[in-house]
C-alpha cells in the first residue's frame, strides 16, 4: 500500500488536472465576489416588488369587492389585500433600511398566508403564492429576527454570510466537479507506465491509494474555499448564529455555522461517492468521455424528470444537489416525497461500502505489472 502511495504521489504531483482544479475552486470564489452586491438589499428589493405584483395579479382573479372588515369581499379577497398591504411595508422598511420594520412586516405577511391556505377559492391563487412548506419556513425566520431584535440585514460581503452564500448554492456544481476532477482517476496513469515499473501492487491496493490521494486533494479543495474567501474580511467576520431555514423532515432553524458545517459533511460524503463510482466506471468503460457520459445522466435525470423523485425516492442521485434537498424541494412536486438529506446521508454511506465491497471483491485479481 505504502509502495502504491508512492507511486500514486509522484504522478499526482505532476498532474496538471489538480492545477487546473484549484485555480477553478480560485476563480469560482473571487468571481462570486466581484458579483456578491447583486445579492443584497437590492435584489431583496426586487423580490419584494415581484411579491407585490404576483399579489396584486392574484386580486385580479377576483371582482373588485370591499376589502374592509365589513365589506362584502371574500375572506381570501381581504386576506389577499392585507397581504398586498404587509408586502408594500416590506418594500418601505427596505427601503428606508428600517429593518427591524422588515422583518415584522415580512412575519406578519407569512401569517397572513398561512391563515390563506384553508379559505375558499385559494385554489385559484395558489400558484402565484408560495407553497405551505416554503411560508412556514419564512414564518419562522422572520419571527426568530423579530424575537432576537435583528437590528440589521446580513451582509453577503462579511467573511461567514460569504461563506453561507457559496454553500447554500454549492451543492448543484459540486457533483459536476467532482465528476470532471476522477472521471480520469484510473486512466491517466496508464499515460506514466515508467513510473509503475517495480512498483507490482494489488489492483484494490493501488484503487485504495488512489482514492486516498484524491480524496486529499478533496480535503484541500474545501479548504481553499474558505482560504479564498479570507478577502471579505476587510468586510466583517459575520455573525455564527445568523439564522438559516431548512428542512429535516419538519421545518427548522439552524445557524450559519451549522449549515456550513453540514454542506461540507454532505460535499465530502458525496466526493466519496463519485470517486468510487468513476473509478467502477473507469474499470468497466474504459474512456473518460462515456464515464462522464453515466456520472451526467444519472445526475440530471431527477432534475429533468421529478417524478422519478416520487416513483424512487431513494435513489442515491436523488440527494446530489444537497442544498435543493434541504429546502424541502421534494415536498413541494406535484406528487409530494418526503425524502432529507439525513436519509441521503445514510444512502450514499450504504452505497459507498457496496461499491467498496465491489471493489475489494472484483478488482483485486491481478496486479499492476511492469511495463
Amino acid at each position: 500500500m505504502l509502495r502504491a502511495l508512492k507511486v500514486g504521489l509522484l504522478i499526482e504531483r505532476t498532474n496538471r488536472k489538480n492545477l487546473v482544479a484549484i485555480l477553478a475552486v480560485i476563480v469560482v470564489m473571487l468571481g462570486m465576489m466581484f458579483f456578491i452586491k447583486a445579492q443584497e438589499v437590492g435584489q431583496q428589493l426586487d423580490e419584494k416588488k415581484s411579491d407585490f405584483y404576483y399579489g396584486r395579479a392574484a386580486l385580479s382573479k377576483f371582482q373588485v369587492k370591499d376589502a374592509s372588515e365589513d365589506g362584502d369581499g371574500s375572506d381570501l379577497f381581504k386576506n389577499l389585500t392585507k397581504q398586498n398591504s404587509s408586502i408594500a411595508l416590506q418594500i418601505a422598511g427596505l427601503t428606508m433600511e428600517n429593518y427591524p420594520m422588515y422583518y415584522e412586516a415580512s412575519m406578519r405577511t407569512a401569517e397572513l398566508r398561512k391563515e390563506a391556505f384553508d379559505m375558499e377559492d385559494y385554489d385559484k391563487v395558489a400558484d402565484l403564492l408560495p407553497t405551505k412548506l416554503e411560508n412556514t419556513l419564512n414564518y419562522m425566520y422572520f419571527k426568530h429576527l423579530v424575537d432576537a431584535k435583528k437590528q440589521e440585514v446580513s451582509n453577503l460581503s462579511q467573511y461567514i454570510p460569504f461563506l453561507l452564500y457559496f454553500f447554500s448554492i454549492a451543492g448543484f456544481g459540486w457533483y459536476i466537479f467532482i465528476s470532471f476532477y476522477t472521471s480520469s482517476i484510473l486512466l491517466d496513469d496508464f499515460e506514466h507506465t515508467s513510473l509503475m515499473k517495480g512498483y507490482p501492487v494489488r489492483f484494490d491496493q493501488y484503487i485504495i491509494s488512489k482514492c486516498i490521494i484524491a480524496f486529499g486533494y478533496v480535503l484541500a479543495f474545501i479548504a481553499l474555499i474558505f482560504i479564498s474567501a479570507l478577502p471579505t474580511l476587510r468586510n466583517g467576520f459575520g455573525d455564527l448564529s445568523e439564522p438559516v431555514r431548512i428542512f429535516l423532515g419538519e421545518p427548522a432553524i439552524v445557524s450559519s455555522i451549522s449549515y456550513i458545517g453540514l454542506a461540507v459533511l454532505y460535499m465530502i460524503v458525496i466526493s466519496i461517492f463519485v470517486m468510487l463510482l468513476s473509478i467502477i466506471l473507469n474499470v468497466l468503460l474504459k474512456n473518460m468521455y462515456l464515464t462522464l457520459f453515466i456520472h451526467f445522466i444519472l445526475f440530471f435525470l431527477p432534475i429533468l424528470f421529478p417524478r422519478l423523485i416520487s416513483m424512487l425516492p431513494y435513489n442515491p442521485f436523488n440527494f446530489m444537489s444537497f442544498n435543493d434537498i434541504l429546502s424541502g424541494l421534494p415536498v413541494d412536486l406535484e406528487k409530494s416525497t418526503l425524502i432529507t438529506m439525513n436519509q441521503g446521508l445514510l444512502i450514499m454511506i450504504i452505497c459507498i461500502v457496496i461499491m467498496l465491497f465491489v471493489i475489494q471483491r472484483f478488482f483485486s485479481t491481478g496486479k499492476i505489472k511492469r511495463a
